[in-house]
């Protein structure tokens, strides 16, 4: 019977021993779903300050496309008033040249009157 008794002692502080380690175990997993629960609070929390950043550039980008198809639309036509200013100073610049040609011719054909006039 002591012999069963001290088998029965040895089986039982095995399972003790085995229940301690377990206990443990269980503490640990414990502590690490606590740091794990905090970590995914605080993942979520970030998730949402980054998703409403994310929002703000995506509208900032939306006002920044918009103004640079305005800007790109005052530039083409700011292009198109350039060219019709050339043309027109173009014109301006063979009117002046042909006033100036008719201007000398006129002036010769003064100084040759006058010239005829003194003559007589």
């Amino acid at each position: 019977m002591y012999v069963f008794n001290c088998m029965s002692f040895f089986v039982l502080l095995n399972g003790l021993a085995r229940l301690t380690f377990t206990n443990r175990r269980v503490r640990q997993s414990e502590e690490e779903l606590r740091l794990l629960d905090h970590s995914l609070k605080s993942l979520v929390a970030a998730e949402a300050k980054y998703s409403q950043k994310e929002d703000k550039y995506e509208e900032e980008i939306k006002v920044l496309t918009d103004k640079l198809k305005e800007a790109e639309t005052r530039a083409e036509f700011a292009e198109r008033s350039v060219a019709k200013l050339e043309k027109t100073i173009d014109d301006l610049e063979e009117k002046l040249a042909h006033a100036k040609e008719e201007n000398l011719n006129m002036h010769q054909m003064l100084d040759q009157t006058l010239l005829e006039l003194n003559n007589m």
